[in-house]
């Protein structure tokens, strides 16, 4: 049988085992909704009675990390598809204000103004008001176009700012993690504020990019953009950079992400906020604009009107009868621009209303054929570009941006939802239960108590053992 000290070093190990696991059952219940924190599970071991221990046992105590990877991998992952639909959503929405088929929409209607003089000027093709009207309708028209140009624009300005605080995020997030595996280095051991911290980290740099968090050494992580590209490894940080992208023709340059080395990402970034700036900065925007190495429907459309107008007119007289003299043309926009077609079209200075050619020298003459078939223009039945009428095409582009905006806030809707999911069953299995907390506090402080009566039984054993060797 051990000594009273045998017993006593017994129940003080206890006494130190249960005051460690209300601490950091305490601790829980502080850090309960601190971002990335996850629960520390207090386990306590006994030991056995051993000779070599003095015949003491016992109890220890050893916290185990509650967190579980799955559930915080798959809330990763949703956080970066969520990241890109919101994302799309929002740099999507600006595009309908440019292109709207609604009464107060600029280029629709400038249109319909213009094709309407048209069909004016055809009843009277002399009448001085009707071809001073068709200009008044052609300038609109290219300030339509202008200014739907210079919206396109601000919103791609907009874009390239977003994508450099994405990419500033990135490497502030990295540098965060960097941080975390140097500190872990020190200590050699990864405390639970420094892994919520990071937890906190690799869900807000998920949500703006595909990335893959593998262990490192000891408790350091590695972070790998795509499962390819190290961000972060060990004390090694891979900050990432925005630059143009070569290859471009037509317009403004798209945009490529690449690393310290220089090497392009762009590809690689395939998810999260990011993956959809991307996405509209060098696919929606130069389809509807033009850059990169695309045209642009607005351009598309923007020189299908100046063409078909001004090859009419110069097939056309100003006069009905011989000599017959030719007309100039009504609009104008840089040549060899094909990208820059709709910010810079304007009506043609030298264009003064007796210079309008309305008449069709034929055979036969016809003295408003020319005003006539400019009136038909935008006829369904007189297909302009890809067999669809000027206003049918612009249809389609309002069509196409509608459904990439309806698909994005649909999809950003039902990824919340999942998220939301993602991180209930996180918390389920890693957060901390209040409840949980209280009833394992209560159950220590009752082991504590019998601890602390063991100590005063052998206080009082003690005591009185004295008293009688005295």
């Amino acid at each position: 049988m051990g000594s009273l000290f045998s017993a006593l070093n017994t129940a003080v190990s206890a006494l130190t085992a249960f005051q460690r696991a209300v601490d950091v059952t305490q601790n829980n219940v502080t850090s309960s909704n601190s971002p990335g924190y996850a629960k520390q599970i207090p386990l306590l071991q006994p030991v056995d009675f051993q000779s070599g221990n003095d015949l003491s046992g016992g109890i220890i105590e050893q916290t185990v990390d509650g967190r579980n990877q799955f559930a915080d991998v798959a809330v990763r992952q949703q956080l970066s598809v969520q990241g890109a639909y919101q994302q799309l959503q929002t740099s999507l929405t600006p595009l309908q204000n440019v292109f709207d088929v609604s009464a107060t929409s600029a280029i629709p209607t400038a249109l319909n103004q213009l094709f309407q003089s048209f069909s004016q000027w055809s009843t009277q093709p002399t009448n001085t008001g009707y071809q001073s009207a068709v200009i008044n309708a052609a300038q609109q028209t290219a300030a339509a176009f202008q200014q739907a140009a210079a919206q396109l624009n601000s919103i791609r300005a907009s874009a390239d700012q977003d994508i450099q605080s994405a990419v500033q995020q990135i490497n502030q997030d990295s540098a965060k993690i960097l941080a975390y595996n140097q500190q872990v280095a020190r200590q050699g051991v990864a405390d639970p504020g420094s892994q919520a911290q990071l937890e906190s980290a690799l869900e807000d740099l998920a949500s703006v990019a595909n990335t893959q968090v593998l262990p490192g050494i000891g408790d350091t992580v590695t972070v790998l953009l795509n499962g390819q590209t190290p961000l972060v490894i060990g004390d090694k940080v891979n900050n990432l950079q925005v630059q143009a992208a070569s290859g471009g023709t037509d317009g403004p340059p798209n945009v490529a992400i690449v690393d310290s080395l220089g090497n392009d990402l762009t590809g690689q970034i395939t998810s999260g906020s990011l993956s959809a700036l991307l996405t509209v900065r060098n696919s929606t925007l130069p389809s509807l604009g033009g850059g990169g190495t695309q045209v642009g429907g607005l351009n598309t459309l923007a020189q299908g009107v100046a063409d078909a107008v001004n090859n009419l007119l110069a097939q056309g007289s100003t006069t009905s009868t011989p000599p017959f003299q030719a007309g100039v043309p009504l609009f104008t926009y840089t040549a060899g621009d094909p990208a820059g077609v709709a910010s810079s079209i304007n009506v043609n200075p030298a264009a003064t209303p007796g210079q309008l050619a309305a008449t069709d020298p034929g055979p036969p003459v016809v003295s408003n054929g020319i005003a006539l078939k400019l009136a038909n223009l935008d006829s369904p039945t007189n297909p302009q570009i890809g067999g669809l009428s000027f206003t049918q095409y612009f249809s389609s582009l309002v069509s196409q941006v509608g459904n990439a905006v309806s698909n994005a806030t649909s999809g950003a809707t039902a990824q919340a939802q999942v998220v939301a999911q993602a991180k209930s069953l996180q918390q389920q299995l890693s957060g901390v239960n209040i409840n949980e907390e209280a009833i394992r506090l209560v159950q220590l402080q009752s082991s504590y108590q019998a601890a602390s009566k063991v100590v005063t039984v052998i206080d009082q054993l003690t005591q009185t053992l004295m008293n009688i060797v005295q």
